[in-house]
């Protein structure tokens, strides 16, 4: 009988807590009161967005040449050190001379040679000439004889026979002075290659720069095999560099030359550089999956505050836009508790207001961004006009810029379609465009076509005039950390858009 109580009294702990705290929220905690919801909104504004890419890479002098050794030998002299300013063709160090000293004094002993074998070719070829000379006389002599009957017929062979021999003998002769002049050619020539080796024994400069690595030193040797071996790096001007920055697969798409760049580096943190990118390499580099390719920055360094090696934070700025309608990106991201968005899949009839304001928006982004005249806008109404034409023939209803005709059956095929006919939609708007731009208008065209096909929708939230939030879809163009670019002109003066919620007690 004693432990029953005990049990009961255990057990009704915890259903008596339950009891009171769902009385207190129901009766809105100790009689405090209950709470409401609170909005808090902006009003949209223009500025600029800037679409950043962040990254980082080396400082690079934007030209760096590795100097090294064609010859082995030892380090006798060295001219230069680090940082030392060179000009092309300055002697950086030299190497020990006098084997290849040697090998040239040799050189030229061997041209010598060769040029005294040659005297004696022409003086065999000038005894050759007269003995020739001597037999054809006696052969002729020989010949007059036997003519007579006074010679026999044996010495006028011989004769002949010792003119024929002289005539060979005068060619071996100048064979062999052809032979001479080759022999010569080919002194001449590994003297040339010995001088060039003595020329070699001293390193010089390509380039006008500073030097900023050295791997060598007095006395030391330097092996030339099968690579030459460097011995200095030499940055040509340190006054321009460049910055190798990574950037990743999934942000290179926006990155182009011509971007502007702002970065920093540990060395000076309150100081931003700037420079542009140049080059946009197609090599990619992987590494623990994640795919980058390497973007080539270029700068200027007229005080050489940048050293080569330092590493840069790179911002690249890949869009800018000036003076648009943007909204804070909290405003897309918020979704009011309770209330259920609204479907995009349009599967309603664009009003005629909406299709007249939208075909004006239009106009006056080809006006302000293309620079379109009076005369290119009429054609462009024109060629509008006679598309919905087309589509009420194709029985596309009135028809609109996000032809909404197609989707009302509702459901995943019906949003599917509509991502089709707005595609359709857009490229037969761009062709119509396209038809009437001059070749001055072409790039300014081809921007705007690109900011058209990358928009995007989205859902906002207002407050109507009972303080309750009401959506409202619009189109998005660029967009940072901050802001969103609003396309067209969907807010009316005085609206807000909702950012956040929160609870306050009433």
């Amino acid at each position: 009988m004693t432990r029953v109580p005990k049990y009961v009294f255990t057990l009704a702990l915890p259903l008596l807590a339950a009891a009171g705290g769902a009385a207190w929220l129901v009766g809105g905690g100790s009689g405090q009161g209950a709470t409401s919801v609170v909005y808090e909104t902006v009003e949209p504004t223009r500025g600029i967005i800037r679409k950043l890419v962040s990254t980082s890479g080396p400082v690079r002098a934007l030209v760096t040449v590795s100097v090294g050794s064609q010859l082995s030998g030892q380090v006798e002299k060295l001219l230069v050190d680090f940082n030392s300013e060179v000009s092309e063709g300055d002697i950086l160090a030299i190497l020990d001379e006098k084997t290849f000293v040697a090998k040239v004094a040799q050189a030229r002993a061997d041209l010598a040679t060769a040029k005294a074998q040659l005297q004696n070719a022409l003086a065999a070829v000038e005894k050759a000439d007269a003995v020739m000379r001597q037999s054809a006389r006696t052969a002729d002599r020989q010949q007059s004889l036997a003519s007579k009957g006074i010679a026999a017929a044996a010495a006028l062979d011989t004769a002949t026979r010792d003119m024929e021999v002289a005539k060979a003998e005068g060619a071996v002769a100048r064979a062999q002075v052809e032979s001479a002049k080759a022999q010569i050619e080919q002194r001449e020539a590994q003297l040339r290659q010995a001088e060039i080796d003595l020329e070699r024994t001293r390193i010089r400069s390509p380039i006008n720069g500073t030097v900023i690595s050295r791997t060598i030193d007095i006395g030391q040797t330097v092996a030339a095999s099968l690579q030459a071996p460097e011995l200095f790096k030499i940055a040509q001007d340190l006054r321009r560099i460049r910055i190798e920055a990574q950037v990743n697969e999934a942000d290179v798409g926006s990155v182009s030359e011509g971007n502007a760049v702002e970065f920093t580096v540990d060395a000076y943190p309150e100081r931003r550089f700037r420079g542009l990118v140049t080059q946009v390499r197609l090599a990619a580099t992987e590494l623990n999956n994640v795919v980058t390719y390497t973007v080539i920055i270029e700068a200027e360094n007229n005080d050489r505050k940048l050293y080569p090696g330092m590493t840069a934070n790179v911002q690249i700025e890949a869009d800018k836009r000036d003076g648009v309608v943007r909204i804070p990106v909290d405003a897309i991201r918020f979704r009011p508790r309770g209330v259920a968005a609204p479907a995009t899949s349009g599967t309603g009839r664009m009003s005629q207001e909406d299709r007249e304001r939208r075909t004006e928006e239009l106009i006056e982004q080809l006006r302000s961004e293309v620079g379109l005249s009076e005369e290119q806008i009429a054609k462009v109404r024109d060629g509008l006009a006679k598309m919905r034409g087309e589509r009420r023939g194709q029985g596309g209803g009135a028809g609109s810029d996000a032809g909404s005709q197609s989707g009302e059956r509702g459901g995943e095929g019906s949003t599917r379609d509509m991502a089709q006919i707005r595609a359709r939609i857009m490229q037969r708007t761009a062709e119509i465009v396209a038809a009437v731009v001059t070749p001055e208008q072409r790039k300014a065209f081809e921007a705007w076509k690109r900011n058209r096909e990358t928009a995007r929708t989205a859902t906002v939230w207002l407050l109507d005039a009972t303080k309750s939030p009401v959506a409202r879809q619009v189109r998005l163009g660029l967009a940072d950390d901050q802001f969103a670019e609003v396309l067209g002109q969907p807010f009316k003066p005085g609206e807000r858009v909702i950012v956040r919620a929160r609870e306050q007690k009433k």
